[in-house]
């Protein structure tokens, strides 16, 4: 069962395991630490699913993000399948390459496939396992193809590998630049355009993080913008629940220079574009993110080099 930021298991069983931005100069205070015996495999995932916050925000508290531990090959690397949806339906299976005291070490941008399902019944003599089983048919159906991708019972080779130290949350340095307001607002009005609405609002923008950042100090920028009302002139403003209410939710991702200078062609991926949906989570192909990064020429910094 899930405690509030509490007591979270680790094991080879069940692990219980936004700011809107206004300035350009990033500096985030963790609200919610990871408290779990896993911080390897919690670092490995928050580093290398890009959207990954590390906590399951829920109202005014937040979940510990769930990790379970499906198999070691015989050189250490370690494959955990890792929650963060408080709705339970979306997960990712994630390999570690290794760990020592201070650093885990992760083949970037293939160590990790997500995948979005229907909620999974679990009766209440088996919670304990419930990540297990929730993800057990995914787990089936897609760790060949990643164990592939990472070498699988291969003598571990740390020169393909870049490495993030063991940490309780996700977080950037001091200097990291985040786009401002009306920074967002030109990018969403850009991708807005290519809609052709009839009403769209003229700044939909709501909220904005900084996702990942490489050796350079280019930076992978997650911008949400909405627009309601946008596909008709008039409405009933003052009926909050009027039949003829309509909202598009729109998710970007950008990425930038240090200083915040993007290309407008090649530097803007459309990652969620929705009207009238009751939420807005999605899940993404670690390939499609792949191919983003090298056309803005992102950068990592192996450990090899």
């Amino acid at each position: 069962m899930k405690k509030v930021l509490s007591i979270l298991l680790c094991g080879i069983v069940l692990l219980t395991c936004s700011f809107g931005l206004s300035g350009c100069i990033l500096n985030r205070e963790n609200p919610y630490p990871y408290r779990g015996d896993c911080k390897e495999l919690y670092t490995a995932a928050i580093y290398s699913i890009p959207a990954a916050e590390g906590y399951m925000v829920h109202g005014e508290g937040a979940f510990g993000s769930e990790i379970f531990v499906w198999e070691q090959d015989d050189y250490g690397r370690t494959l955990f399948a890792y929650c963060e949806d408080v709705y339970q339906n979306i997960f990712g299976l994630v390999i570690a390459q290794a760990y020592d005291e201070a650093n885990v070490y992760v083949y970037p941008d293939v160590n990790y496939v997500l995948t979005f399902t229907e909620p999974v019944a679990v009766p209440e003599e088996e919670r304990d396992d419930s990540l297990k089983i929730r993800t057990e048919a995914f787990y089936s159906e897609a760790k060949d193809a990643l164990k592939e991708k990472n070498d699988w019972n291969q003598p571990l080779d740390k020169s393909k590998c870049v490495s993030y130290p063991i940490t309780d949350h996700k977080a950037w340095g001091d200097n990291v630049y985040a786009l401002n307001e009306d920074q967002c607002n030109e990018i969403l009005n850009g991708y807005t355009e290519t809609l052709n609405f009839v009403n769209p609002n003229d700044t939909p923008y709501r909220h904005s993080r900084v996702l990942q950042v490489d050796s350079e100090g280019r930076v992978l920028h997650e911008i949400e913008g909405s627009h309601t009302h946008y596909d008709r002139l008039e409405w009933n403003k003052w009926d909050p629940y009027a039949k003829d209410f309509t909202y598009y939710d729109m998710i970007l991702w950008v990425i930038t220079d240090q200083d915040g200078n993007y290309d407008v062609e090649k530097g803007i991926l459309v990652m969620y574009s929705q009207a009238n949906e009751s939420d807005n989570r999605y899940i993404y192909d670690a390939e499609a993110v792949l191919t983003f990064k090298k056309q803005n020429n992102w950068t990592n910094a192996y450990c090899g080099e």
